[in-house]
């Protein structure tokens, strides 16, 4: 893994159970992942690692990636792709699943009948996946990490509240529950001295 200028760092995606389990990296609020084909399913520790409100994780595709590859990628928050690369939902082997531990973000992103047709269609070119909202920007490795250090700028308590609220908006469709997750948030802003995590469990 890559130490850029904290509170960035760029991870294979093959060194992520080596990344979580880093005391350094779990104080990092932006994470780039660079997604090749890993020959293992991303666990669940790494997607929840991934997913907590305590970082912003980019995932990168520079070429090909197959199911595995695209289960990380999807459990990151945003996904950047060259502009050539190739997403490939078919499972690697007969009776696998695809997107094994991803599904839930797939659908997230194109819907269920999208996802369907996906995953039966297999390979899908960077530019339609672009369109179809599965990938969030093109770009080179350097573009994404341009974007990572724009978002590394940002006050790191704001970034873990407002992903934290972004992932409680998209469980819950009870708005007074949001309002009311809203102004604690606010609260806490608020407060002189908060650390980046506080109120936020991993």
């Amino acid at each position: 893994m890559e130490r850029m200028n904290s509170p960035l760092v760029v991870i294979p995606s093959h060194e992520l159970d080596q990344a979580r389990l880093d005391p350094a990296l779990n104080a990092v609020a932006v994470v780039v992942v660079t997604v090749a084909p890993a020959g293992r399913s991303i666990t669940a520790a790494d997607m929840d690692w991934l997913r907590s409100p305590a970082r912003v994780s980019l995932a990168w595709i520079g070429s090909t990636a197959d199911s595995d590859a695209l289960a990380v990628a999807l459990a990151c928050d945003l996904v950047i792709a060259e502009a050539n690369a190739v997403l490939d939902f078919a499972p690697a082997t007969e009776g696998q699943l695809p997107v094994l531990g991803s599904m839930d973000a797939l659908v997230n992103r194109v819907g269920a009948s999208r996802a369907l047709a996906l995953i039966v269609g297999g390979q899908v070119p960077a530019d339609q996946a672009h369109q179809w909202g599965i990938v969030d920007r093109l770009g080179t490795l350097e573009s994404a990490l341009g974007w990572a250090d724009q978002i590394s700028q940002l006050p790191p308590q704001w970034l873990a509240e407002v992903k934290a609220l972004l992932g409680e908006a998209q469980r819950s469709s009870d708005r007074i529950l949001i309002q009311r997750r809203e102004r604690e948030a606010l609260g806490r802003l608020a407060s002189d001295g908060g650390e980046a995590d506080e109120g936020i469990s991993e």
